[in-house]
């Protein structure tokens, strides 16, 4: 079948954290931070959740149709001088996001978000910075990759070691014989797949939490200039240069009605083009919380290509 008559497309980008980037879990909790980030339950590891994403997303894509901000770029109650999402069927913000428009309809929309996941985590060590994966991650690639020892590490040509190297505290055998093609993580700047490591799936975990972004905030009082009384608070976030990857699949518009026509004329091309306005501008407004303190912005890679394939 082809692409055309597929009843959906996937855009599939890799994406490179500009800065460190906090989507926090919605409130203090007991721990090393007040404020944590999100993670799977699963692996205990950072995500950016798809709703973070699809949020932003459609922000930015209304900022750029002319008449559609602030109205559709919401949850849909109207609020101050918004009167809430249009619902038109020919409105490529509405259909492609999803629109609720109270008793008189709603409509899901045409883009489902994957949940942002890590692939290339940033790691300080004596050689120099260097990137981590692990075989769950590349597995995932259908790149097939293993170590022989959880106290091995594989290491890729652009790392010099005398056969051991050490990511943050922690010390390990390292071997000369990783590599990762450009056909096989598309997209990736070159001067970060040939400082990757590889790591066992086991100290993956281990690693990215022992190595996670750290802050301290506090505000100031304007008349002592001294830090507030309990204004201190700790936050964590991905550190810059950390390398995401994150899913998006657009539905084909013949296939829904809205009332009882066809949405976006059934050009599923339009959708395509919505979505991936909007991701171009996280480069610079970036994504999650802690804005004002030099967080969030998050550059999508292989935009320009068409269905986000390079």
């Amino acid at each position: 079948m082809s692409n055309n008559q597929q009843p959906y497309e996937v855009l599939r980008y890799f994406a490179l954290a500009l800065d460190p980037i906090h989507v926090g879990t919605g409130g203090y909790r007991l721990g090393r931070v007040d404020m944590s980030i999100v993670r799977e339950p699963g692996t205990n590891l950072p995500k950016i959740p798809g709703t973070s994403i699809a949020g932003a997303c459609r922000t930015y894509a209304a900022m750029q149709v002319e008449g559609k901000f602030p109205d559709c770029a919401g949850q849909g109650q109207a609020r101050g001088s918004s009167g809430g999402h249009c619902g038109e069927l020919d409105c490529p913000v509405c259909v492609t996001f999803g629109f609720a428009k109270g008793e008189s309809g709603s409509f899901q929309g045409l883009a489902q978000f994957s949940d942002a996941r890590l692939v290339l985590f940033p790691v300080h060590s004596l050689a120099g910075p260097v990137w981590i994966t692990c075989p769950g991650i590349l597995n995932g690639f259908n790149l097939a990759e293993s170590i022989l020892h959880d106290r091995t590490v594989r290491v890729a040509t652009g790392i010099k070691t005398a056969g051991r190297l050490n990511l943050g505290w922690l010390m390990l055998n390292a071997q000369n014989d990783f590599s990762l093609a450009k056909s096989q993580l598309p997209g990736i700047p070159d001067e970060i797949r040939n400082r990757a490591v590889l790591v066992s799936d086991k100290l993956f975990g281990h690693i990215v939490n022992d190595n996670l972004e750290v802050r301290t905030s506090v505000s100031i009082d304007p008349e002592t200039g001294a830090a507030a009384k309990g204004a201190l608070f700790t936050y964590e976030a991905l550190p810059r240069g950390t390398v995401l990857a994150l899913e998006i699949t657009v539905s084909d518009p013949r296939y829904y009605r809205i009332g009882d026509k066809e949405p976006l004329q059934n050009n599923r091309q339009k959708a395509v083009t919505v979505v991936k306005n909007g991701l171009r501008y996280f480069e610079t407004l970036g994504v999650g919380g802690m804005s004002s303190r030099g967080m969030g912005r998050l550059r999508v890679l292989g935009l320009q290509q068409t269905g986000g394939q390079e």
